[in-house]
């Protein structure tokens, strides 16, 4: 896999949230929305709980749409609002932040003293992930180029060569088959990722996801060359993840991470050319192999903390891969010579998002 890791910009749109704020909504309004011709309705205050990753996805200029693409400066519960985004992937949104949504109703609530008593911001930050549930949302927004295989192809036959390499694309479910992880070779068998994706599996095993775990969702953006994912994680409390390593009767596939400062040694170079995942995965997993046991004896939510880091903040990677496949061609003709397999080299950019959302906190 090709070692280009680049940080996207932040310089994205957001939702401005303050116009609610100002305007004092009523957050119990209902929203209907249009996603690609599947309606749905719900609440202003279940949008507006939605993680800012997935926000700038359902309305990537920071406003409504109406049916024309014109924006909707006072919506009202007899407006429809037009989004642009895949219907099952929304839904499978919908429910899990609304499975959460449940779970927190069902936790004790913390008293005024337990809430504001903590000694520092990181004692306070650490005991709200303890008492409400909390989601690591992650997404994966492939793009794919091919080049024609031999002279002669068309724009049919291209079209079609590309429609058969996305198939072959959406069948690979595996989340962490991107960084170069194969799942098929025995967990016995080391394999040798590159420092940057190693830390990046490692925080995210440690953390609730599977190393052998599939994506949420995973489809094909229209007349596009563009897969896009997501996986909601539930965030494991410690005592989860050992009731569940005793269930499987296995060792944890990652070690646990323990969290640090910001690593101010990093020369201005490094920190150019890794991303923000990349780089704070990698100081989170060297302070984690100077003082494992010892973190693990005396906070063993610790990677919880270190999570908080992309709170409210979502942090992207970047790089580029390649891969040679066979893909069927039945029935195509090429300068008169029917084709039934043909190999292509297919070039791939990945960017992942990854964002922590805390449920039952504005």
């Amino acid at each position: 896999m090709a070692d280009i890791i680049t940080q996207v910009t932040q310089e994205s749109p957001s939702y401005n949230r303050s116009y609610e704020r100002q305007n004092q909504v009523d957050y119990d309004s209902k929203i209907h929305l249009n996603v690609r011709n599947n309606n749905f309705t719900i609440t202003r205050e279940e949008l507006m709980s939605l993680p800012e990753s997935i926000l700038l996805c359902l309305f990537p200029n920071g406003v409504f749409l109406d049916a024309s693409g014109q924006a909707i400066t006072n919506l009202t519960e007899d407006d429809t609002v037009f989004v642009n985004f895949e219907p099952s992937c929304f839904e499978y949104i919908i429910d899990n932040f609304g499975r959460a949504r449940k779970d927190l109703l069902e936790m004790p609530q913390l008293s005024p003293q337990q809430s504001y008593g903590s000694s520092t911001q990181q004692e306070t930050a650490a005991s709200v992930l303890q008492h409400k549930p909390a989601i690591i949302v992650l997404r994966e927004d492939l793009d794919y180029y091919i080049i024609p295989p031999m002279e002669g192809f068309d724009a049919d036959n291209f079209r079609h060569c590309k429609i058969n390499v996305a198939s072959y694309l959406l069948e690979n479910k595996q989340i962490f088959s991107g960084l170069g992880y194969n799942t098929k070779l025995d967990p016995k068998i080391p394999q040798h990722l590159g420092p940057a994706e190693q830390h990046l599996l490692d925080m995210l095993c440690s953390s609730g996801f599977e190393v052998d775990g599939e994506w949420g969702s995973r489809s094909l953006e229209p007349g596009k060359c563009v897969v896009s994912s997501l996986s909601l994680v539930r965030l494991q409390s410690a005592a989860q993840r050992k009731q569940k390593e005793l269930e499987n009767e296995t060792p944890p596939m990652s070690p646990q991470l323990a969290p640090v400062q910001s690593n101010a040694s990093v020369s201005s170079t490094n920190r150019k050319s890794r991303s923000r995942i990349a780089t704070l995965a990698s100081s989170a997993s060297r302070a984690a192999s100077r003082s494992l046991s010892k973190s693990r004896s005396q906070n063993p939510d610790s990677s919880h903390t270190k999570l908080l880091l992309f709170w409210r903040k979502p942090a992207r990677k970047c790089w580029w891969s390649n891969e040679t496949i066979e893909i069927d061609v039945s029935g195509m003709v090429v300068k008169g010579e029917a084709l039934h397999n043909i190999t292509v080299k297919v070039h791939i950019r990945r960017v992942w998002t990854l964002e922590l959302s805390v449920i039952g906190v504005q």
